[in-house]
């Protein structure tokens, strides 16, 4: 079947190509335009199903583009620009340079950010120049959370940043000379603020120094799709052509450290944008949903079948380590002294596994004695005491529940007590799963969820209104609600939930609180940087959301205990991928009697107590997705630090935590004394 539809696809081609031609301002003279090829490849099919001379024609086209990317994106025509920006900017370009660092280098002047005004020195402007190139070229970044953000050039954005390891490779050196040349900077050269500047201006070449091909397992979600549904005058690409063409030149690229499980995670993003519900969504139309799966299919079977497709595990080198570490921490704006290592961190996360097993345990034993106060009928006093006491010596926090069931049956010697629980557990409200193909969201699912997100949204309104920031406004009406999917996901400030399988709302609840702090982020267009993004959205499901759910679920008091506890037990996958996510990193051989990646990771979140196939395949995907998963842990434990430092500050009320912070324009604060003063400021002037 594949070499007949090689030939028959092969034979369509020659009649395209001389019926139809090529649009004149199609820079592919000789081969047909991107639609007429995509209409010679039949729905499902993958790439090595393709003609050669279709494959090739799909490559030329992507070269051009990519050739054109290279010379404007690549060194040279970095360092033009930086040249351009230095020698004879516009206003505009002097504006945008402004704007942007103004948002960069916020926590150092919260009052904006002027070259003219704020550096003297000739090569600090430089630098800060070529940092500027460096921040624009994430044209999709600037366009989802800071859209007042222009081109490099000061005018609107116009093109796409391509998948493209020579894209990747050119600010890998890009990056790294940025750093030589601020660390060549004589120190008594540079003012206090200039030095402040400087230091801050690492954290980015950090970031960026390190890897010069992307990570395959976070480039199944290309991210283009998301931008349209931007108002048309905003999409970085001219026409639905110019976007399937950046979907094409994307699909060649070189990826790093390719096998059985970063090849999975791939799929797991894959199949999270390339699905035609969520692309409708977008607002796309039928037509080029069906291009654009076609193609996404093309780049899909590409990629599956690297040479490395089989290769069971990637042992990393010291070298490799500390390259991920460093531009992990630096994403996180810490580590600046490079005193911490991924090694150190690990050996500090055997102390959060354990605060997290304890918390588990109390929530646990919480539920018990909600569950059979003094007096129940069902368990007597000293019987809740055996209870409570085989669930302070449960070692596998996912397995609570099912210890406190067994230990009931165990301590009566009857099922009453157990199917008392059971009946709780039965009686909690779900949402998601058991979608067919092609089903649109059930009624019943919309509602419960709706219901949901208003009183989120009312909580927040009541709680955090007042303040100088009006975050309740910032919330989206609703989210964006789809059948299919694992992700829960915010783009473009608006939250996206995929009910692909079924959630237990109370746990789900947690996870859009986390998301609505993305969507209030991103629709501030506020500095948000380091801990602030997932150590903050995290910090709101274990602060934040306790409360909340104990007033939402008030008149379903009978159910609620269950709710808490079963929401701890979803939210220890948090604790078991990070686990995973390191153990991948530092696992010292990978013989062949030994598991292969997917094993290896599967077994360690089994060792938490899930046992269930597809709850340990997604952890497995989600812990090799690079160094993503260490954020919010990582994060978490920044951002607590600094939420207890700042309560001290301003005494036992209000509560401090990540929503207040945005509601009084302090996304991203710094534990020092100052914005301790700021913050009791704000409290003090909320307005009824």
């Amino acid at each position: 079947m594949r070499a007949h539809l090689s030939s028959l696809t092969g034979a369509l081609l020659v009649l395209a190509c001389s019926a139809c031609g090529a649009r004149s301002e199609d820079p592919v003279k000789d081969v047909p335009a991107i639609e007429q090829l995509l209409s010679l490849v039949p729905e499902g099919a993958t790439w090595q199903d393709l003609a050669p001379d279709l494959q090739a024609s799909f490559e030329k086209r992507a070269s051009t583009l990519l050739a054109q990317d290279r010379q404007n994106w690549g060194l040279p025509g970095l360092q033009q620009k930086a040249d351009r920006l230095f020698n004879t900017p516009t206003p505009a370009m002097t504006e945008n340079i402004d704007r942007v660092l103004s948002i960069t280098f916020a926590s150092e002047l919260p009052s904006g950010f002027a070259m003219s005004r704020d550096v003297t020195n000739t090569d600090l402007k430089r630098m800060l120049i070529r940092l500027y190139v460096t921040i624009t070229d994430d044209r999709g970044f600037m366009l989802q959370n800071h859209p007042e953000f222009k081109a490099w050039d000061g005018l609107p954005v116009t093109e796409l940043q391509f998948t493209d390891h020579e894209h990747f490779r050119s600010m890998t050196v890009w990056s790294q000379q940025t750093e030589d040349g601020l660390q060549k900077i004589p120190d008594q050269s540079l003012t206090p603020l200039e030095k402040a500047l400087r230091a801050k201006s690492y954290y980015t070449t950090r970031a960026g120094k390190y890897f010069d091909k992307p990570a395959v397992g976070l480039s199944g979600e290309i991210g283009y799709s998301s931008l349209y549904a931007l108002p048309a005058d905003r999409r970085p690409f001219p026409s639905d052509s110019a976007f399937l063409e950046a979907h094409n030149a994307s699909m060649f690229t070189e990826f790093r450290e390719v096998n059985v499980g970063t090849l999975d995670a791939f799929e797991f993003d894959y199949e999270g944008e390339f699905n035609r519900t969520w692309l409708a969504k977008q607002g796309m139309s039928d037509a080029l949903i069906a291009n654009l799966l076609k193609l996404g299919s093309l780049y899909r079977t590409r990629t599956l079948a690297l040479p490395d497709k089989n290769k069971r595990c990637t042992i990393f080198s010291p070298a490799q380590r500390a390259a991920y570490w460093d531009a992990f921490t630096a994403g996180q704006i810490s580590n600046a002294d490079g005193s911490e290592t991924m090694q150190s961190y690990a050996r500090l996360f055997e102390n959060i596994i354990a605060q997290r097993l304890a918390i588990t345990r109390q929530v646990g034993i919480l539920t018990l004695e909600r569950l059979f106060p003094d007096g129940s009928a069902d368990l007597s006093s000293a019987q809740r005491a055996q209870v409570a006491d085989k669930l302070r010596r449960e070692t596998r926090p996912a397995k609570m529940m099912d210890t406190l069931l067994a230990t009931l049956d165990e301590v009566t010697g009857s099922t009453a007590a157990s199917t008392k629980v059971n009946g709780t557990i039965k009686g909690q409200p779900t949402v998601g799963g058991g979608y067919s193909p092609g089903e649109t969201v059930r009624d019943a699912d919309r509602a419960q969820l709706l219901a949901m997100w208003n009183k989120i949204r009312a909580f927040i309104k009541r709680e955090y209104g007042g303040y100088r920031v009006d975050i309740a406004a910032l919330i989206p009406a609703e989210p964006v609600i789809q059948p299919t999917g694992d992700s829960q996901f915010t783009v473009s400030g608006q939250v996206n939930l995929s009910l692909g399988t079924a959630w237990n709302l109370a746990s789900l609840t947690s996870t859009i609180m986390h998301e609505i702090k993305h969507a209030i982020d991103q629709n501030s267009h506020a500095a948000v940087e380091g801990a602030a993004w997932e150590g903050a959205a995290t910090s709101i499901e274990r602060q934040v959301w306790p409360i909340f759910i104990e007033e939402a679920m008030a008149e379903q008091a009978a159910l609620l205990p269950v709710a808490r506890l079963k929401t701890e037990i979803d939210n220890v996958r948090f604790t078991a991928t990070t686990d995973a996510t390191l153990k991948i990193f530092l696992r010292e051989s990978c013989a062949s009697d030994e598991p292969d990646t997917i094993a290896f990771a599967e077994g360690i979140v089994r060792g938490y107590g899930y046992d269930a196939p597809d709850i340990l395949r997604l952890r497995s995907r989600r812990a090799h997705r690079g160094s993503q998963y260490l954020q919010y842990d990582y994060g978490l434990a920044m951002y607590a630090d600094l939420l207890a430092y700042l309560q001290s500050g301003v005494g036992s009320t209000p509560r401090v935590d990540a929503y207040l912070l945005q509601a009084c324009g302090m996304p991203s604060p710094k534990k020092d004394a100052a914005t301790t003063d700021d913050l009791k400021a704000c409290i003090r002037d909320r307005k009824p």
